[in-house]
């Protein structure tokens, strides 16, 4: 499989902004977010679908790169077999159905498009080979796992940072929000100003509060991260 640096993936995000920049649904227009069902129906040519993916809610979104069938839970024992013919993103309805699920559906949908990008513009590369695995997930609390065990998961991730929070975006974001530089202690107890901006950037921007940490992070524009445990700011290591 092709490994793909950082550097990279920024690169094909940024062409891929680009040509979403230039679509008439967007061209002309103030443009303060990424809409991910534009970007990946319009400019991908790929279909969004909804279906409960899982019991527990541990499968948020999921695509393939060929024709298959997959069981999803139904109201029978055997479940529902839904056919995926290679060209469709399927979601978690719950992410659709829940306002407060509106970042983490919209990096789903941008995750779910990333694998589906690198197979459009490597396509010896994803998906050529028998062996591979045909169906690509994307899983509840994926994005900070390491050490990296699935290189074409963190690829997808990267580059769904990447098209959902452009780094032109975000630098806007933090301009009408007041934010110079950077922000240096991300603490909703202890620095709420800084906290109470954060939280309106991420709004506007249509993610939620980990994958904008992240992409900050990655541009250089945030420093501690206590969106986890606001009181580890606190703690006193004891030798």
């Amino acid at each position: 499989m092709k490994r793909l640096s950082r550097k990279d993936l920024e690169a094909i995000g940024d062409r891929v902004i680009r040509a979403y920049m230039k679509l008439p649904e967007v061209k002309g227009q103030p443009v303060f977010r990424i809409v991910p069902e534009i970007l990946a129906e319009t400019l991908l040519g790929l279909r969004v679908d909804y279906q409960h993916l899982s019991i527990d809610g541990t499968i948020l979104g999921l695509t393939s790169y060929e024709s298959v069938g997959i069981e999803l839970p139904g109201n029978e024992e055997a479940g529902e077999v839904y056919f995926l013919d290679g060209n469709t993103i399927l979601i978690e309805s719950d992410l659709r159905d829940d306002v407060e699920q509106t970042g983490r559906r919209n990096f789903t949908i941008t995750h779910e498009a990333s694998h589906q990008v690198l197979k459009m513009l490597f396509p010896s590369d994803y998906g050529a080979r028998p062996h591979e695995k045909p169906i690509h997930f994307c899983r509840a609390n994926s994005m900070r796992k390491k050490p990296i065990s699935d290189w074409e998961e963190w690829q997808s991730n990267t580059l769904s940072s990447v098209l959902l929070l452009p780094k032109a975006l975000v630098e806007q974001a933090m301009a009408l929000f007041g934010v110079q530089g950077e922000i240096r202690i991300l603490n909703r107890l202890f620095a709420r100003e800084d906290y109470d901006r954060f939280v309106g950037m991420t709004e506007l921007l249509g993610c939620s509060k980990t994958a904008l940490a992240i992409r900050m992070k990655q541009l250089g524009y945030l420093g501690e991260d206590y969106l986890d445990n606001p009181y580890r700011l606190l703690d006193v290591e004891v030798n």
